[in-house]
């Protein structure tokens, strides 16, 4: 999309967990997303997730949740990067986003009961972050949660769900922010 010099765009709303104002700025680089100081990350999904031909209505706005393993993965990633850096206020830096990072293992779960509460009138979706390109998204459509995974899955099988009982959604988002704890087969991609 065209830009004017001056216009930014952005979506505000209230964070569900700490109602504090949210901002969602969209940047070339990182496209729509939001890390709202140490309480949730935020990001837009504007290209609904489809099967065959049928496009899921989704809200805009998902409350991205990422899995241990997904987190464990970024800690690794900077850990490499802070060894090889040898700048020492660049690694200082490194070294900080490392222990912002570990103080969110654990989160998800914990957070789990509060985001299916916060995603039950339909204004925001989660999307799951497993890790190595694996991740599912749930949202409330009508009287329904919709559940529905992305990336390199296993069995697509278990990819999707669509259930009025916030207990299966709930089962669901365990399943998927658990997904890598076994030993998994990277399977065929089902989304393209």
């Amino acid at each position: 999309m065209p830009m004017q010099t001056g216009f930014e765009p952005k979506i505000a709303f209230l964070c569900p967990l700490c109602h504090k104002d949210v901002e969602i700025v969209y940047r070339r680089s990182e496209g729509w997303t939001a890390d709202h100081g140490g309480c949730l990350n935020f990001s837009v999904i504007r290209k609904p997730p489809t099967i065959g031909d049928k496009e899921f209505r989704t809200p805009l706005v998902f409350i991205d949740l990422e899995a241990d393993f997904a987190v464990r993965e970024a800690i690794d990633g900077l850990r490499s990067l802070a060894a090889e850096e040898t700048d020492l206020s660049k690694r200082s830096k490194i070294d900080a986003g490392i222990k912002r990072l570990e103080s969110k293992i654990g989160f998800a779960e914990k957070k789990v009961s509060e985001l299916l509460e916060a995603i039950k009138g339909g204004s925001f979706g989660l999307r799951i972050v497993s890790g190595r390109s694996v991740g599912a998204l749930v949202w409330r459509a009508e009287e329904k949660f919709v559940g529905i995974s992305y990336g390199n899955v296993q069995n697509v099988e278990e990819g999707l769900m669509f259930t009025s009982q916030e207990d299966e959604a709930r089962g669901f988002v365990l399943k998927w922010i658990r997904y890598w704890d076994g030993a998994k087969l990277v399977g065929k991609k089902m989304f393209s």
